[in-house]
């Protein structure tokens, strides 16, 4: 799909490399009408700014986010009203735990239970190998209210965590602190207050202050926070992504430094893991990440996802054996807890 190699990436000229990978974004967002770069409008023509992400989108009248969930035109006319903190747009499904979650490796949330699966729509970055590209698809059908959906949720007793993923959470922050919020106010509120974790999945874009919010969430409720480091080197998450890291990792240390082993040792307040991506993700960048991990805490957990082509990188094959376990071991070099998620596929590689 790029037609660039890593060593093109990160080697070449980056100003003849950089025209190139912003071209091959913009053809594939043109695919579901969204914007090829954040927007930025003149100071007298914005009408909408938003900041809950690294994109910090400015609109003009005609303008979409780079998310596709903010249009100043689509709200006035009804047809997909703007995400708030009282509405946001979601898909939720209920999923028996354990789970398919990258964290069933060291989780103790209780089996025979269920997390609320929370998909959330929109997203911050623009990856071509996305394996939840349906994010993309955003219907006002979609579109829910918080208090209908706290006690919906609140109400079904074997609900015992809600985990927020997507696309990625950053784009609805708001919405998702304050459910968040609305479920652990009403079980505070009974007899006997039942656990109830709180947990976020993203690729870790989010405005800093939002990002403190749910991670105090998270560690009172029990509940982790999960980064998807997609790469280490900038250029190669612009390559992969569309966009910069450098708010992903700056918001991983921030949040690390703060919270992760002050406040108890059973459950991880955090963790991390990579897809590695054949050709791109390999055990170099795997070990870059590690050690930027272990320079902060060599405890934090850390997965390795094997890699299946899905939407723009179907060209590419399922991560190898070798790959995968030359991965590994560069990981565990610096770190004392890492696991390898998806092996099931090594078996079609």
């Amino acid at each position: 799909m790029l037609n660039l190699c890593r060593d093109c990436i990160l080697k070449k000229d980056w100003e003849i490399v950089k025209p190139h990978i912003l071209n091959v974004h913009k053809q594939v967002r043109a695919l579901v009408d969204l914007p090829s770069k954040p927007p930025k409008a003149e100071n007298n023509e914005i009408k909408l700014k938003c900041s809950f992400c690294l994109n910090e989108c400015a609109l003009s009248e005609n303008a979409l986010s780079y998310c596709g969930l903010r249009s100043i035109e689509r709200n006035q006319s009804g047809e997909l009203p703007i995400p708030s903190k009282r509405k946001g747009y979601i898909h939720g499904y209920l999923d028996p735990i354990p789970t398919n979650c990258c964290n069933t490796w060291f989780c103790n949330g209780e089996y025979n239970t269920y997390s609320y699966a929370a998909f959330l729509y929109g997203c911050s970055f623009n990856c071509l190998f996305c394996q939840n590209a349906s994010h993309k698809q955003i219907s006002k059908r979609y579109l829910v209210d918080v208090e209908s959906l706290a006690d919906r949720i609140y109400n079904n007793k074997i609900i015992t965590c809600i985990c927020y993923f997507g696309g990625t959470p950053e784009v609805q922050l708001p919405f998702t602190i304050n459910l968040a919020n609305r479920i652990l106010e009403k079980i505070k509120e009974e007899e006997h207050p039942r656990k109830f974790r709180v947990c976020w999945e993203w690729n870790g874009s989010g405005n800093k202050i939002l990002v403190d919010k749910c991670m105090q969430i998270a560690v009172n409720s029990g509940g982790n926070i999960k980064f998807d480091l997609k790469s280490f080197n900038e250029r190669l998450n612009l390559a992969l992504c569309g966009v910069s890291n450098s708010r992903t990792l700056e918001n991983f240390k921030h949040l690390a430094d703060n919270y992760f082993g002050s406040r108890r040792e059973s459950m991880p307040e955090m963790s991390a893991c990579t897809l590695l991506v054949p050709g791109y993700v390999n055990h170099e960048e795997v070990e870059q990440i590690a050690k930027f991990i272990s320079e902060i805490s060599d405890k934090i957990p850390y997965s390795l996802l094997v890699f299946h082509p899905d939407y723009q990188m179907k060209d590419l094959p399922i991560t190898s054996r070798k790959h995968a376990y030359k991965c590994l071991d560069a990981a565990k070099k610096y770190l004392v807890n890492v696991n390898l998620g998806n092996k099931f596929l090594l078996g079609f590689s």
